[in-house]
């Protein structure tokens, strides 16, 4: 699979988990009292964060592509340690619950039991999408998903057991039937430690690796939220609750470029510098040229866009959301940067830097901005952060990279024939399918 179809497999994906979770958060909304929600959403996001944060699958992913190590071999070394990940948090939920009497201590349980099929998944995955299987990934990614849904319905609506803890533990559930298929068809790579002794360079070089990708995560998450958290202290909930809508509308722009980057990860990692800066180029002129439109878009129809999505009280957040617009433009080709330095260069590191100049950038001028225009300075603080941080990237990668700087941007006759030939192959593969 190419990487223009890959791109547009990887963007399907993605509206579709992000439907699914918008279905999943009206169920649990419409079920749940607003406190009980607030405890299911509040362990289900922290688990995530904290399960991607803490796989290793960014480091299979590059030992496989970039490495060329055999990803059986990754896949076993990397299950032990995500067992031995799991099997701390799974204690830790349990140390919870002997300790604290209640709710408290069941919901720490279950939220305990529900990171270690998100450190298996991811941790496995990585290695999926370092193979280039950019369908099996996403399928692998999106099962748990769809599992949660189901069994959400059926605790929550067949069964009306509507409790913070039914509705965990429904999603626990899930997230465990979501290991099925590395059950089913990956065999090998789950009885690799079982025939072999585990290898002592690529255990140490895989947790070097997720210790610098971990905490550029940390700093990512951060950077994403801060200024949310900014408005929070700064000027009140109701404008948090404004600006919380601003920001969701500017960051669904980003689907657009994590598809390419997501595409594009397995031959960025195996190729040579040359072709896999070649490749990060075209992925940045492609992402300039569609948010690009996507943001123009949505400026335009921001007024009339929040109030359609979120009601009449959320006017206000027009503003920010086309100030966050531009944000999202400059910053839009920064996962596909951070994919040339992380797996092409083996230095997560520089994605560690350019995190942190952002935060700094985003703290610094939040403070000075918000006091005095609320979540419009948030906004503008934001963005600044993105432009400041994004450029840095662009030079970095101009600096480390056998590119000019036209190459990021002056689109090729070849760059716009892509798209009617991407069509005329997905038509071609339609009719194959029909007939």
């Amino acid at each position: 699979m190419g990487i223009a179809a890959g791109s547009l497999v990887a963007l399907i994906f993605r509206f579709g988990s992000t439907f699914l979770w918008a279905v999943i958060g009206v169920l649990t909304a419409r079920t749940l009292t607003v406190e009980d929600r607030g405890a299911y959403a509040s362990a289900v996001v922290f688990t995530s964060a904290v399960g991607g944060i803490t796989s290793l699958g960014a480091a299979t992913g590059y030992f496989v592509a970039n490495r060329k190590r055999d990803p059986a071999e990754v896949a076993g070394n990397a299950l032990l340690l995500a067992l031995l990940a799991s099997a701390v948090s799974a204690l830790c939920g349990v140390a919870v619950w002997l300790l604290v009497p209640g709710e408290i201590g069941r919901l720490a349980l279950l939220a305990g039991l529900l990171l270690p099929p998100n450190i298996v998944r991811n941790s496995l995955n990585g290695v999926v999408l370092g193979e280039g299987r950019l369908l099996r990934f996403n399928l692998l990614a999106n099962l748990p998903v769809a599992a949660g849904f189901v069994l959400l319905t059926l605790v929550l609506l067949v069964w009306s057991n509507r409790t913070a803890e039914a509705a965990l533990a429904a999603w626990t559930l899930a997230q465990y039937v979501g290991l099925a298929p590395f059950v089913l068809q990956g065999r090998d790579w789950l009885t690799w430690p079982l025939h072999r002794r585990p290898r002592r360079d690529l255990i140490v070089g895989m947790l070097r690796f997720t210790a610098v990708s971990g905490l550029a995560g940390v700093v990512g998450l951060l950077n994403y939220r801060i200024d949310l958290l900014l408005v929070v202290s700064l000027d009140s909930r109701e404008a948090a609750g404004i600006y919380a809508s601003a920001i969701a509308g500017a960051e669904a722009l980003w689907l657009f470029s994590s598809s390419i980057a997501m595409a594009s990860f397995a031959r960025v990692g195996a190729e040579s510098r040359e072709e896999a800066a070649r490749i990060t180029a075209a992925g940045v002129r492609h992402t300039g040229l569609i948010v690009t439109a996507g943001a123009a878009a949505l400026a335009l129809v921001a007024p009339w866009a929040v109030v359609f999505l979120f009601g009449p009280d959320y006017r206000a957040a027009a503003l920010p959301l086309r100030i966050l617009c531009i944000g999202t433009l400059l910053y839009a080709p920064q996962s596909l940067l951070n994919n040339y330095f992380a797996n092409q260069l083996g230095r997560p590191g520089i994605a560690l830097l350019l995190g942190l100049i952002a935060l700094a950038i985003s703290v610094g001028a939040g403070l000075i901005l918000i006091p005095a225009y609320g979540f419009v300075g948030a906004a503008w603080a934001t963005t600044l952060s993105y432009l400041v941080s994004g450029f840095a990237a662009i030079g970095l990668f101009i600096w480390l990279a056998p590119v000019r700087w036209s190459d990021l941007w002056r689109l090729r006759r070849d760059d716009l024939a892509r798209y009617p030939r991407l069509a005329r192959d997905l038509a071609i593969r339609a009719r194959r399918v029909g007939s």
